[in-house]
This record gives structure tokens, sequence and C-alpha cells, in this order.
């Protein structure tokens, strides 16, 4: 029979992100339609932002604090604590916090309820008292799925066949609301840079090439507005180099029109991606939301996997984020290619997506 728990708890990347606030929204709608659980809580290390607890309060979703361990352990106690996607297996996170999030897990196995890691992402460690506590996580988990086959591969060698990671999709193309909102068109076309400024993973763009491409790609399309979206709105990160790339656009074209979108609401994000006209990203979750909306893309290729394994998935083309080049005929071909294998791609990643609740509804089925 189905043992479904009495509340589920989902621990998540840092929601200051609205990528990962997404995937944290797509996880609790994915479990309570497959589960039928009302209690959903996130576990965060830092409390989130006002605005991000307005829209949790929303999708009835409660907070749990992660460095309360009374209040977690009171939490999980039978729970289900789950992993809810994004690239959560990585060197840059917070080692307590990890630690942490593996005894809530193993207390709420203790204690009746289950642990499951659902369409992450994994890269390859090296440190090694990482390694040690996720496979730990990973060996401890009832399912594991993943979202692409490179996270696949890092799961297998870190924790072996105890692990045996299933291959899915990732988490934002489960279909749910925020796929209608990312298909109501009706706002002014623009290009939308969305770019990923992460001095932690080395990751950037180069200025002067992005923004003659941007504009290049304004005069090939007819637009006149130029869209900056900060996905990670915190100093130091992608609203710090959106300024700079709209101080640089503006000084080349003040013609055109720049706007910068930084803040903690998911809506103020799919309105836009909704109605653009092209979307240049090194931002895997600005891919998926383009792929969603049917928007035509262009990946700045700042040599992440994740990121030329879904221009591969996608057939998406890149461009190096050292010089973005990319001529007027390929950008207007991009554009204006209906591309009837990305759909097919993207209603497969739709399907897979739902494969991670179908898999863990069975994972939780109790055998008499």
């Amino acid at each position: 029979m189905s043992a479904s728990p009495k509340s589920v708890i989902i621990s998540s990347g840092d929601l200051h992100n609205v990528g990962d606030l997404a995937l944290l929204l797509q996880c609790a709608y994915g479990v309570r339609r497959s589960l039928g659980v009302k209690d959903v809580k996130v576990r965060q290390w830092a409390a989130p932002a006002a605005e991000v607890q307005t829209q949790l309060g929303l999708h009835a979703i409660s907070v749990l604090d992660g460095k309360a361990p009374l209040d977690w352990a009171r939490a999980g106690r039978g729970s289900l604590v789950m992993i809810g996607g994004g690239q959560m297996v990585r060197d840059n996170t917070s080692l307590p916090g990890l630690v942490s999030l593996a005894a809530l897990m193993e207390w709420a196995r203790l204690t009746g309820g289950r642990s499951a890691i659902l369409g992450c992402g994994v890269d390859e460690l090296r440190s090694a008292s990482r390694r040690q506590v996720w496979r730990r996580i990973f060996q401890g988990a009832s399912l594991v799925t993943v979202r692409d086959e490179g996270s696949k591969t890092a799961v297998e060698a870190l924790a072996g066949k105890r692990a045996a990671p299933v291959l899915t999709a990732d988490l934002a193309f489960t279909p749910s609301p925020l796929h209608d909102d990312l298909r109501r068109v009706g706002g002014e076309p623009s290009i939308i840079i969305a770019p990923c400024a992460d001095a932690s993973e080395r990751r950037g763009v180069v200025i002067e090439p992005l923004c003659r491409l941007a504009i290049q790609a304004c005069d090939v399309l007819g637009v006149q507005h130029i869209a900056l979206l900060a996905h990670d709105a915190r100093p130091g990160m992608d609203a710090e180099v959106c300024d700079q790339i709209a101080a640089a656009l503006t000084a080349a074209r003040p013609d055109l029109r720049i706007t910068i979108t930084a803040s903690h609401t998911l809506a103020d994000y799919t309105r836009l991606y909704a109605s653009a006209a092209l979307v240049l990203t090194n931002r895997l979750h600005a891919v998926i939301f383009s792929l969603i909306a049917g928007r035509p893309i262009v990946i700045l290729d700042d040599g992440t996997p994740k990121l030329r394994a879904a221009a591969e998935t996608f057939s998406i083309p890149l461009t190096p984020v050292e010089t973005c080049a990319l001529d007027p005929t390929a950008l207007w071909r991009v554009a204006a290619d209906s591309q009837p294998a990305q759909a097919l791609a993207v209603q497969r990643a739709k399907s897979r997506a739902l494969d991670n609740f179908d898999l863990l509804a069975a994972s939780l089925v109790v055998r008499r």
C-alpha cells in the first residue's frame, strides 16, 4: 500500500535565486499532487527575503530554520525529507549546513520517515569532507533521480550502485501553473540578457562582446527594449553585472530602452520570458524558462557542463562567452526557426519531469 508521509520537508537552494524559488514551488506542487500531502515546509540555512516569504505564504509553504535543531527535530519526525532539485551537490556549499541536512534526513528515517533526492544536479566534488557527507545522503535515500547524464555518472562514482540514480529531468519542466505563466504572451518584446556572475564558481560574462551581440540582435529583429534579468539579486552577483551591462549599452545606444529586473518575485521574470524576442544567457534556469515559454535562445558558453548538456539536448546554439560571435544571419535563423526538434525535446523533458513524482510515490509503497 502507499505510505503517504504526514509532512514533507524540502531542502532547496537559497531562495534569493529565482531559479531555486521556481524549483521549490515546482517540487511542492508535484509532491502535493502525487502524494496528497498538505503540510510542506522548506528547509533554509538563512532566512529568505520578505518578498520570498510572501510568495511562500501564498503557496502554503512554511520555512524551517536549518540552524535550529530542536525545530527541525520536531518537524522531521516521521516526515519525508527531500532535496527538491537544483545544483545542490557542489563544493561551494556550507559544510555545517550540509551536515545539518544529513542529520535531518537520518532523523526522519530513524523515526519512520524517508529521504529522497529529486531531479538533482551533481558536480564532481573535490572536497573530501563533502564527498563523505554526500555519499551518506545518497546511500540513505529511498530514491535518487538526477536531471542529466553527467549528474548520473557523478552520483555513481561517488556513492556506488547502492544509490541507483535514475535519469529524469529538471523539476522546472514539471507541467504546472509556472508553465501557464511562461506561456502567457502579451508584453513588449525584448532581448533578454540573463547573466550568471558567480565568483565562487568562476562564472561570468564579458561585457563588451555581449553588448555588441545584444545590440546586433535588436537591429536584426527590430526590437527596441533590452531587459537585463538578475536571477540572483544579491550584492556581488548578477545585479552588479547587470548594472555594468546597462551602463555600457546606454553609452553605445542611447536610443534603446534598457531595464533591469533584480527582485525576488518570480512573476517579475516569467512575464518577461513569456514575451522575449530572444534570450541571451549563461544561466541554466533562464534557458529552461525560455524553452518552456517557447522563446528563442542563445547560450553564452562559459564552459559549464550543465549548459553544454542543455545545448545538446535541446538543439540550442552556443557562442563563446569571451567573443559572443554570431552573425546576423545566424541570429535571424535562431529567432525565426520554429525548432520542431526542440519542441519535441521539451515535451520529452516534461514527461521525464513527471517521472520524478511517479517514482517518488512508488518508492513510498509499503510491501506486506
